[in-house]
C-alpha cells in the first residue's frame, strides 16, 4: 500500500496535457498531418507569391526566403504548441469547477486499485482500468483513457521505499510497457 498526498503544480499540469495532445509518440501522425497541412498551405501561398511575381524578382531569392521563413516556423512549432496549450489550460484553471485539479490530492496505491481523491470528487479504478502507463522526468501517467491520467510527481514519492513500493504495484498490475521520457 502506498498513500500519497501532494499538490499537484501548474507546471506538471502542463507538462501532462502537452504531452498527452502533442508530444506523446502516440501523437506521431498528428503532429506529422500538422505539419504537412501547415507547411502545405505555406508552400501554395509561397509558389503562388513566386509565379505572380516571376517577372519582377529573381526566383531563386524568393525561394530562398520562403525556405527560410519555412523552415523558421517549422522550428517554432513546438514552442507555439506548447503555447497555446499552456493558455487553454491556464484558462480551464481558471474557471471555478476546476479550481480543485491544484489542490491538496491524495492517491492511495493498493493491491486492490487506485483511489484518487481531492477535495471536489473521489475516483475509484481497478488495475484493470489503466490501459497506459508512463512515466516522465517530473511524474507517472498512468491513463485510464487515450486523454485521462492519474498524475502522479515523482516529488510525492518521498522516500526509497515509496518508490519501491510504487514500482513493485505498478511492475505486478501492469505489465504494459512503461514508456520512458
Amino acid at each position: 500500500m502506498l498513500n500519497l498526498q501532494f499538490n499537484l503544480t501548474r507546471e506538471e499540469y502542463l507538462a501532462y496535457n502537452f504531452f498527452t495532445s502533442w508530444s506523446s509518440p502516440d501523437r506521431k501522425a498528428y503532429r506529422l498531418k500538422y505539419f504537412m497541412r501547415v507547411m502545405g498551405l505555406y508552400g501554395l501561398i509561397a509558389a503562388a507569391y513566386i509565379w505572380l511575381n516571376r517577372n519582377q524578382h529573381e526566383i531563386i531569392t524568393d525561394l530562398f526566403v520562403f525556405g527560410t521563413i519555412g523552415l523558421i516556423y517549422a522550428l517554432l512549432v513546438p514552442v507555439l504548441v506548447k503555447r497555446s496549450v499552456k493558455s487553454r489550460v491556464n484558462a480551464m484553471l481558471q474557471e471555478p469547477e476546476n479550481q480543485h485539479i491544484l489542490d491538496s490530492s491524495t492517491i492511495l496505491l493498493t493491491d486492490q486499485g487506485i483511489t484518487d481523491k481531492d477535495k471536489a470528487s473521489e475516483s475509484r479504478y481497478n488495475w484493470e482500468a489503466i490501459v497506459k502507463k508512463v512515466e516522465t522526468k517530473d511524474c507517472f501517467y498512468l491513463y485510464t483513457s487515450s486523454y485521462h491520467a492519474i498524475l502522479i510527481p515523482k516529488r510525492a514519492l518521498s522516500t526509497a521505499e515509496d518508490h519501491a513500493e510504487l514500482k513493485r504495484l505498478l511492475d505486478q498490475h501492469l505489465p504494459l510497457a512503461s514508456e520512458q521520457f
